[in-house]
């Protein structure tokens, strides 16, 4: 049995990433949920740092879209924000093997030896980099969401949707929740680099497989020491406004 440090969407934020594993305590192996990469100024220390901790990593949306140099698919709020910052920051700082890693990363894994097992995916089974699963959906589409495509039967619909007894790890949308959809649990750490919940703080979550319990944390960390590195690498005003008022009033 072991205790799993949750983390996800750090988005190379360094200085978060830190301040979550300077005061996270009794744990046993880390998971991180995906995008690595993007909006902040140190992927290069993100990869660095998570790789050191022998971490279990997914791919999240913008690790394929640095990876593969393609388009990252996100929310149009803040899609010009995400190309700047990968074409100056990501694709500069980050090396041939770098990208290579990012690229390589799997899109889901499945924690056979957990009881229950744990299935782990940035986004959904549906659309394991691009799909959103927020706290707020209902059940049955929750339940759609985390059928896998070439096992969800379309002539079933939405109605009457099972889940077996499973956990589920997810990131993606930077909300951090808890929810249980029939005998599954579902759990998203939020955001440990670019929270969207209205609370600035790092976001992170231990689960415990001996009794399944999830517990989650947010630990304070100087955004405007993260802001102070973006205003020297952003030229762009109008990019650096729009994600310095995303990090300080963890919104869209």
């Amino acid at each position: 049995m072991s205790r799993i440090l949750l983390i996800s969407d750090i988005h190379a934020n360094h200085d978060s990433l830190k301040a979550i594993l300077e005061v996270a305590r009794n744990y046993d192996e880390v998971v991180v949920l995906g995008d690595l990469v993007d909006y902040g100024p140190d992927p290069d220390l993100v990869l660095d740092e998570v790789r050191r901790a022998g971490a279990k990593i997914i791919k999240g949306n913008h690790d394929e879209a640095v990876g593969k140099n393609v388009d990252c698919r996100c929310g149009h709020e803040l899609h010009d924000v995400s190309e700047y910052t990968r074409n100056a920051i990501s694709m500069r700082k980050l090396s041939d093997n770098d990208r290579k890693f990012l690229s390589d990363l799997p899109e889901t894994l499945k924690i056979e030896s957990a009881e229950p097992a744990i299935i782990l995916v940035h986004g959904t089974l549906q659309q394991p980099l691009y799909g959103y699963l927020y706290p707020w959906l209902s059940n049955e589409e929750i339940c759609f969401l985390l059928q896998e495509r070439k096992s969800y039967r379309l002539s079933a619909g939405r109605k009457g949707c099972e889940l077996g007894v499973l956990t589920y790890f997810v990131g993606h949308t930077h909300h951090q929740f808890l929810r249980k959809v029939g005998k599954a649990t579902v759990v998203n750490p939020g955001s440990a680099g670019q929270p969207r919940d209205g609370d600035v703080r790092a976001s992170y979550a231990i689960y415990d497989t001996s009794d399944n319990s999830v517990s989650f944390y947010r630990v304070k960390y100087d955004v405007e020491k993260v802001l102070r590195k973006l205003r020297e690498l952003i030229d762009d005003q109008v990019i650096y406004g729009k994600l310095a008022k995303v990090m300080r009033e963890a919104s869209v």
